[in-house]
């Protein structure tokens, strides 16, 4: 690699990087970043992670946020740097591929994930799926280079991209399938219309190297399924019938596909969701009428890299953009066919036709005309990098976004803003008391973790009383509630999820909060609701 193709390479590194961290505790809480923040908590409070079957998720994006957490304190910035890091490191991962697919291709197709509105979206998340891009790339580099350069760190790569699937999520399955389901399409299609030459190097190295990776890969595996060698499986099982650890390895999946086909989730999608997702637009239908949205989370890359995956069906193109482009289709295939979809699985599915996207710029450039070429790429990029910068930085709440899924409202702000700014004033604020009584809890439930005098009562559970300097009340139970309560409040309207059709109330107490609304006139007083009572 010549200094200008480092230059070029270490500048989409470093833009991968900004995209990925500038502001990255700007977007609330995700539900699942607050569940896994939760976990990191009982880590904290046990001493490991105990795997759950049911959880669909791996043990490893655990401890990593759980040492995040230790490190840099309980924040949503410290839970999501290791993923923003993984992120930025997938894109330093597709610029490993240049010795299969050119110094130009891998760079295009590093851009194009560097910049992809998804990829970075959830690249800002402290959520599974950076975790399994990584490792799916880690995989497919280590096998290629296994039939290619034969040896002992592709060896290491393969097994541990594999490895890391495993410790992962579960979907880890559909990936390995479609790998592998691929070699014997590829080598059907070979005999009919050949590929570049990619010849088979013999392996250098020995059954003893082969030893070591699986056992080192076996012993990553025990160790964290096992919560260090903490949490062995039971001998009986408990009632869900689920042991976890070690067990959870196949438990997993019975679980996993009764939920992904049974339609009770909430998360069923037609068969065309990522289609939709790819193609930037959204069929909803009404009235008989196929009514269709542009969205600005388009990923055309990914989808030119899609159309763009024909091509490579003629003779003499590279041999392992084809594979990736089978495999690409069948992982796709596989997800589809399955009802239970989430928005953010998608990075695991477009990062293969980043691939063919690229190559297909540079044999434009090569075939057709070099200007033009680099001129409509050049305002493609531009118009995808708006559409990152719009829905990371400004859309990250909007719900008419298809990324922004079962998302916090800023509404939280609302509840945490007060409470920090009195913690800041005086650390004994951090004992204030509270009842949250509503249904939906996460991510509060992490969240509210640093005050011990916030509680989740059911409304039976509620003191009477109920009286706090916090309460936050589901719409329906604020009839019982505000009859018994005896301090001034001032209220808000709270909704936690846009996806939600549950609203709350919120009421801060004047005594506590009222230093933070000077002039302010609580908006609930006993006096005015007995007396509207008595009307």
């Amino acid at each position: 690699m010549n200094a200008r193709d480092r230059w070029i390479s270490a500048g989409i590194i470093a833009l991968a990087f900004a995209l990925r961290v500038l502001w990255l505790g700007m977007k609330p809480p995700h539900f699942d970043e607050g569940v896994n923040g939760w976990f990191c908590d009982s880590m904290t409070r046990d001493g490991f992670y105990h795997y759950d079957p049911t959880n669909f998720h791996g043990p490893l994006h655990f401890y990593v946020l759980f040492v995040s957490q230790t490190l840099f304190g309980r924040s949503i910035w410290a839970l999501r740097l290791p993923l923003a890091l993984v992120s930025t490191g997938c894109v330093a991962m597709v610029l490993a591929y240049r010795c299969y697919l050119g110094e130009r291709v891998c760079q295009i197709a590093a851009l194009a994930m560097a910049i992809s509105p998804a990829m970075v979206f959830y690249g800002r998340y402290a959520i599974h799926e950076s975790w399994l891009l990584f490792f799916l790339l880690l995989t497919a580099w280590g096998a290629a280079g296994l039939w290619r350069f034969g040896t002992r760190r592709h060896l290491w790569a393969a097994a541990l991209g594999l490895t890391g699937m495993i410790l992962t999520k579960e979907t880890y399955l559909i990936h390995t399938v479609a790998f592998i389901l691929a070699v014997p399409c590829l080598l059907f299609y070979e005999r009919f219309f050949r590929s570049t030459r990619f010849a088979f190097a013999g392996w250098k190295f020995g059954r003893r190297d082969v030893l070591k990776v699986a056992g080192m890969c076996a012993g990553l595996i025990v160790f964290f399924y096992t919560g260090g060698l903490l949490d062995w499986p039971s001998a009986t099982p408990p009632a869900t019938g689920a042991r976890g650890s070690l067990a959870g390895l196949y438990e997993c999946f019975g679980t996993w596909v009764h939920t992904g086909t049974a339609s009770v989730s909430g998360h069923e999608k037609p068969w065309h969701y990522w289609l939709q997702l790819l193609a930037g637009v959204e069929v909803n239908s009404t009235g008989g009428r196929a009514l269709v949205t542009s969205t600005i989370s388009s990923e055309l890359p990914a989808a030119l890299g899609l159309l763009a995956s024909l091509a490579l069906l003629a003779p003499r193109t590279n041999r392992l953009a084809r594979y990736l482009a089978i495999y690409g289709v069948g992982a796709l295939i596989g997800y589809s066919l399955v009802p239970y979809k989430t928005p953010w699985c998608i990075i695991s599915l477009i990062w293969p036709f980043h691939f063919v996207f690229a190559l297909g710029v540079v044999r434009a450039a090569q075939k057709v005309d070099r200007w033009s070429t680099v001129a409509l790429t050049g305002a493609l990029a531009l118009f995808t990098v708006r559409a990152t910068w719009q829905l990371n930085f400004h859309h990250f709440t909007d719900d008419t976004e298809p990324y922004v899924y079962v998302q916090t409202r800023p509404d939280l702000d609302r509840l945490l803003g007060p409470l920090h700014t009195l913690v800041a004033r005086d650390p004994r604020n951090r004992y204030l008391t509270g009842h949250i009584l509503q249904p939906e809890q996460h991510p509060l439930t992490w969240l509210l973790n640093d005050f011990p005098k916030i509680d989740f009562p059911t409304i039976e559970q509620l003191a009477e009383p109920p009286d706090a300097d916090v309460l936050l009340v589901d719409e329906p139970l604020v009839d019982s509630v505000e009859p018994n309560l005896h301090f001034n409040y001032f209220k808000e309207p709270f909704q936690l999820r846009g996806t939600s059709t549950d609203s709350a109330t919120l009421y801060l107490r004047q005594s506590a909060f009222g230093v933070l609304f000077p002039g302010r006139v609580p908006e609930f007083q006993p006096g005015a609701a007995a007396a509207e009572e008595e009307k």
